[in-house]
């Protein structure tokens, strides 16, 4: 026998035979205290408090306001029925800030205004005494971890007080002695009654304790990190949101706003045994908003490993050029297995010089799908394929103005939209990297990244195409239609149709989503292709497995970028694809 009792924020579970488990709503609001009850009605004031009495069952639900604090859980859940869930209150916005609001800036001239704390208002990390470093950084090493917020807007950092007074939006920080000065030109705003903002905190939710699991957080605003930049190499790797290596979180219908270099960090931590697959990962990432952040909008080291990244808007990685190198992409995974990037929209990867890649899959992912996803406007590749050895499924994405670059193998591309997007193979002998036993992250083997075994079937290409390609062992493209001067490949595509259709392909910003429309004639209908499955593209031989989830169950490429069913197969993402004009949408929505 079970029943349920609800005493006032408290919910009793009794199971016959075993003592009481509580399950309690903790609660939190600005109006509380910490030495409170945490009740709805006695709230506790930080969320801090709230993580560090949060036993697996309970859920934290914060009240609206902004709270500037690093919240650390203590503890994990210990299986789904018990998570530990963070959640902003229903209908209530959230914002949990790593940055403080400073209103004793003094004046100077020409919209220069001057703020000095002691050192001792930053603790032990002083993000205005550290510069951004680390493996892969190229450019830009002289900027501080520290930032400046006007009105929820970050202004440039600058070298020299000089160039400060010559721009506005732009700061320079110097730290001597005890004391830490910033200097920022605000123009014609006065910093001490507009919202005025600066670093202070290394991360806003992540654990200070490896692998902790089953922790839920859902629904919150998160700004203002000031993280270093985080290259694989590190033995602990840090963002404004992190698991540390834990295991099946979900973070979900959260925003994550100017992280100065990682929003949401799945990545190495120390103390992990990474032969264990099921000792990590395991994540669900999912209906998030993920804006201005300076390398990544999400990345890792092998925590990504069997993680589904869903449905999350990623804009504006690195928009201000000021640091970077070959780390800076929208989604950035090292050394994964059975990851899933699925219905992701990504739009603005910037760069000076490297980087400024869509999806970076880089060195020795396994088993991994991407499928659904919509990118465009990055300054270097849509999608890039590095070092890994498959099997990698490409499947019903909108790719847009960049190439799919690549030095893997066994890649599989099928109904997908390419639009101005060639296939780059840049092979790399000079390297080897690691390929599993499948499903596994026990390594068998390394290998340099060659060409081999990549199969293009019923995709779409529009004015780039497949010609610059050449023939590899086990390479196969049929079935595919080439329009608007795309040309098919020397290697394959008898059963493909080329045809100087113009598109008029066009894209339409919202502000949290796109349109996509274009048209086709009968070209796309003249081609009869087969259904995309493990038994057409066969047993890959260097991993020695096909494509097939993460239990092993082989993948059929039957449903299209909307979920609906392709009957019969049609060239593209679009099951319903029509002689026309055709629409694709993408806009944010709320996990439930």
């Amino acid at each position: 026998m079970r029943t349920l009792a609800r005493l006032g924020a408290v919910l009793i579970v009794i199971v016959s035979g075993t003592r009481p488990v509580p399950a309690r709503e903790i609660h939190v609001a600005k109006t509380g205290s910490d030495s409170a009850s945490g009740s709805e009605v006695q709230p506790y004031l930080t969320i801090i408090r709230a993580a560090s009495l949060a036993q697996p069952g309970d859920t934290v639900i914060v009240h609206a306001g902004t709270y500037r604090e690093w919240v650390k859980p203590a503890r994990g859940g210990t299986d789904e029925q018990h998570r530990i869930s963070y959640r902003a209150a229903p209908g209530e916005e959230v914002f949990v800030k790593g940055s403080e609001r400073i209103t004793s800036w003094r004046p100077g001239s020409g919209g220069v205004w001057k703020l000095e704390l002691p050192n001792t208002f930053f603790g032990a990390y002083n993000p205005y005494d550290l510069q951004v470093s680390g493996g892969w950084l190229n450019y830009g090493q002289w900027h501080h971890r520290g930032d400046v917020y006007l009105n929820g807007e970050a202004f440039y950092e600058k070298q020299t007080p000089e160039e400060v007074t010559q721009t506005e939006r732009t700061w320079f920080c110097r730290v001597d002695g005890d004391m830490t000065a910033i200097v920022a030109n605000f123009g014609t705003a006065h910093p001490n009654t507009e919202l005025t903002e600066i670093n202070v905190r290394e991360s806003i939710f992540m654990p200070e304790i490896t692998g902790l699991r089953y922790i839920t957080v859902d629904g919150f605003h998160f700004a203002h990190a000031a993280a270093n930049w985080a290259p694989p190499n590190l033995r602990l790797q840090m963002g404004a949101v992190g698991t540390r290596m834990g295991r099946n979180w979900i973070i979900e219908n959260c925003e994550v706003v100017h992280a100065r270099c990682v929003g949401i960090i799945l990545g190495h931590a120390p103390d992990v045994d990474y032969e264990d697959i099921d000792a990590f990962g395991d994540h669900i990432v999912r209906h998030n908003v993920i804006r201005r952040c300076g390398q990544a909008g999400i990345a890792g080291q092998k925590g990504a490993t069997r993680c589904l990244i869903a449905h999350n808007f990623i804009e504006d990685t690195n928009y201000r050029k000021e640091f970077g190198g070959w780390e800076t992409a929208a989604i950035k995974f090292h050394n994964s297995v059975d990851t899933v990037v699925s219905d992701n929209l990504i739009r603005g990867v910037y760069r000076q010089k490297e980087g400024a890649f869509g999806i970076w899959m880089d060195f020795g992912n396994q088993g991994t799908r991407i499928t659904r996803n919509i990118i465009y406007r990055t300054e270097a590749a849509t999608v890039f394929l590095e070092m890994d050895h498959g099997p990698t499924l490409v499947d019903n994405n909108v790719l847009i103005g960049q190439p799919v670059q690549s030095n893997s193998e066994a890649t599989v591309f099928a109904h997908n939209l390419f639009v101005d997007c060639r296939y780059d193979y840049r092979p790399d002998t000079g390297r080897r990297s690691q390929y599993y036993r499948p499903h596994t992250t026990q390594p068998v083997g390394a290998k340099p990244g060659t060409a081999q075994d990549d199969k293009w079937y019923n995709n779409l290409f529009v004015r780039q195409g497949l010609d610059d390609v050449k023939s590899a062992s086990g390479y196969t493209s049929d079935f595919n239609v080439f329009l608007e001067g795309a040309k098919k490949s020397t290697f394959g595509d008898e059963k493909s149709v080329m045809d100087r259709h113009v598109t008029g392909l066009a894209i339409t910003d919202e502000p949290r989503g796109a349109t996509i429309l274009f048209s086709v004639n009968d070209a796309p209908f003249q081609v009869k292709g087969p259904r995309v499955d493990a038994e057409l593209v066969g047993v890959f031989p260097t991993v020695g497995q096909t494509i097939e989830d993460r239990d092993g169950k082989p993948i059929a490429v039957d449903r299209d970028i909307n979920g609906r069913e392709f009957d019969p197969p049609v060239c593209g993402p679009l099951a319903d694809l029509e002689t026309g004009t055709n629409t694709i949408t993408w806009a944010t929505r709320r996990s439930q």
